[in-house]
């Protein structure tokens, strides 16, 4: 579908100045605005995109037509919905990402356009729902899950994804807990193939691992 853009151009007044800024508004309605340069039309400098009403989407900075430092994205309501952060067009840290009412929903690291470190989901009542390692862009270390009220879900470790069914695998010892924090299973799992081997309602002591 062939899109139509409302365009004028805002022409900055200094004769010695090689950028001019663009005033854009899409089909639906968004008014964008950014600097260019004059001569290869690349964006540099801020870059802001708003809703019909009004009211701020999207800003960040470019640098030669290439992202660069903070972009900020905004539900409609004004409040911050995303947090990322550029260097040349690739993803480095932090990268944050917040409920419509502000709460902080996830947290985590890019690395020369990665996903690495730990990265962390939060409930909307502010804890934490689960926490993972991730080295590019795969979970795979460590990682624990939480309940709504705070205690322990599970805990274990990932091995990467399963090709076949697109899910991380668990590979070691996995601990499951019930929504009062007791330990109620543990499993031992290879490369996501998970065998029981202690269950609370079965009696028996649970294996020290």
């Amino acid at each position: 579908m062939r899109i139509c853009f409302l365009m004028s151009l805002l022409v900055l007044l200094s004769c010695n100045s090689n950028l001019e800024t663009i005033e854009t508004t899409d089909e639906d309605g968004y008014l964008i605005k950014y600097s260019r340069k004059k001569t290869d039309y690349a964006k540099d400098g801020l870059y802001t995109k708003h809703y019909p009403s009004g009211n701020l989407y999207e800003e960040a900075n470019y640098l030669n037509d290439t992202l660069h430092g903070e972009r900020k994205l905004y539900y409609e309501n004004g409040k911050l919905e995303v947090l990322e952060t550029y260097a040349h067009g690739m993803f480095i840290s932090p990268y944050k990402k917040y409920y419509e009412d502000g709460q902080l929903k996830l947290e985590g690291f890019y690395e020369n356009n990665m996903a690495t470190g730990v990265w962390t989901r939060y409930y909307k009542n502010g804890k934490v729902k689960d926490a993972v390692t991730l080295v590019e862009n795969e979970e795979n270390g460590p990682f624990t899950e939480y309940y709504e009220n705070g205690n322990l879900k599970a805990e274990g470790t990932y091995n990467g994804m399963d090709t076949d069914t697109g899910y991380p695998r668990e590979h070691g010892l996995l601990k499951m807990y019930n929504e009062a924090g007791e330990l109620v299973k543990k499993m031992d799992c290879v490369m996501g193939r998970c065998k029981t081997i202690w269950t609370k309602d079965n009696g028996d002591i649970p294996p020290k691992n």
